[in-house]
């Protein structure tokens, strides 16, 4: 809510200067670029820890679910969570320390940089203690937790190295950003995501993914990308700038196949996890989670079945715990079987799809100058807006004889199940 409507005044500001000929963002009659490229970043940075901090979110699930314990240090993660988002609005000069802002603005956003990686340090420290005396199960969501761990730290510690405003006017612009850059957002925010993914997907379509391609993706996409972003690291310290073609040194060649080589591992990461998915789609009826609860999970949404119902909890749940799950199955859950009630429902709606297409025709007919198509789908982006705002036909109510009816049938395969 704070760093998107930064992208939005700039993005009309920039549409202004392009199409109304105002002087926001140039040279002329008072403009000035930099200001651009401070409002683009200050929205960006904190961008990034929008990227990273729901996969931190994912890593500590799978971390406290893959070692059978409590997260460690569970206040201490939201109270880092809450001090990075903080410091994310006051670093984004970093970005450019060699625009000659001068020595007391480069130390002062430089020092904030490197005070951000203390919370991020906390964070994977508590996974490491949670893993510390775990019962670990190397299920391809941990290994994609571990992989994550391994690598990012890497990434974390060349960022404060840019973080220091000597060295970054040496770094600036070469390919040690760009490997940086590659490390925290793969090794962080795309490592997350696929932990997510492998860890969801069987309560999200009620069977598992395909483990051995699961496996193969990981394994390829982790020795891929360092193959692929450590050379970078080296051709940076060695002058080599980025956005350039070719070099006329040829000593530089050698790295350039080994990140090549990576690239191509990389790429087999990307077509193995696809095979996971088609693989597990063929053998769905073997990967099938009848349980609802297949990881051995610690929090509520492992307590429905796979996948769950279109009301997920026939009554709201009563929380004790943190893992509320775990604390559950710890005091003896006994499903509820009578007492149920009509439960209201949203409808479905395909509006934000249709409005985001329509988005995308106006922002194609503005970038090529294609005015008749401009207005023709402002106006129907328009109408369309307000047509979804009048359709008041937007909730039902799913019976209580339809609950009672999937209630009964859960608790049946259940208690089958036990037997």
């Amino acid at each position: 809510m704070a760093a998107f409507p930064v992208l939005t005044a700039v993005l009309v500001l920039l549409g202004l200067d392009r199409y109304a000929d105002t002087n926001f963002f140039t040279n002329d009659l008072g403009g000035n670029a930099m200001m651009y490229i401070n409002l683009i970043w200050i929205w960006g940075h904190p961008e990034v820890y929008i990227l990273i901090l729901p996969a931190f979110g994912v890593f500590s699930e799978v971390v406290s679910t893959f070692c059978r314990k409590r997260l460690f240090g569970y206040s201490s993660m939201v109270y880092a969570t809450v001090v990075i988002t903080i410091l994310s609005y006051i670093v984004w000069l970093h970005h450019f320390f060699t625009m000659g802002s001068g020595a007391s603005v480069n130390a002062f956003f430089g020092i904030t940089t490197m005070i951000i990686s203390i919370p991020t340090g906390a964070k994977v420290f508590n996974w490491l203690f949670t893993m510390y005396k775990g019962r670990i199960s190397f299920d391809v969501p941990m290994l994609w937790t571990i992989g994550f761990m391994l690598t990012f730290v890497i990434g974390g510690m060349t960022g404060v190295m840019l973080a220091v405003p000597p060295a970054d006017f040496v770094l600036h612009n070469s390919l040690f950003l760009i490997a940086h850059f590659h490390n925290v957002i793969i090794g962080g925010v795309v490592f997350g995501m696929f932990a997510g993914i492998v860890y969801w997907f069987p309560k999200a379509f009620g069977f598992k993914l395909d483990e051995f391609w699961g496996k193969m993706s990981f394994w390829l996409w982790t020795i891929g990308f360092y193959f692929a972003f450590m050379p970078l690291y080296v051709l940076g310290l060695m002058g080599v700038t980025r956005r350039m073609s070719q070099f006329d040194d040829p000593s530089l060649q050698i790295w350039f196949i080994i990140a090549a080589f990576g690239a191509l591992l990389i790429a087999g990461g990307i077509g193995s996890f696809i095979m996971s998915i088609v693989v597990a789609v063929i053998k769905r009826d073997k990967l099938r989670d009848e349980t609802g609860d297949p990881w051995g999970g610690r929090t509520l949404e492992w307590s429905t079945s796979s996948p769950p119902p279109a009301y997920n909890f026939a009554f709201t749940p009563v929380v004790h715990d943190l893992d509320a799950w775990a604390d559950m199955k710890k005091r003896g859950y006994v499903r509820p079987t009578s007492g149920f009630l009509d439960i209201h429902m949203p409808k479905n709606t395909g509006a934000g799809f249709i409005l985001a297409a329509i988005s995308l025709v106006l922002g194609f007919a503005l970038v090529w100058h294609i005015w008749w198509l401009v207005a023709a789908s402002f106006i129907v982006l328009i109408a369309g807006s307000i047509a979804h705002t009048f359709n008041y036909d937007r909730d039902y109510h799913i019976p209580a004889s339809e609950v009672v009816k999937t209630e009964e049938e859960r608790t049946a395969l259940l208690a089958k199940q036990q037997a």
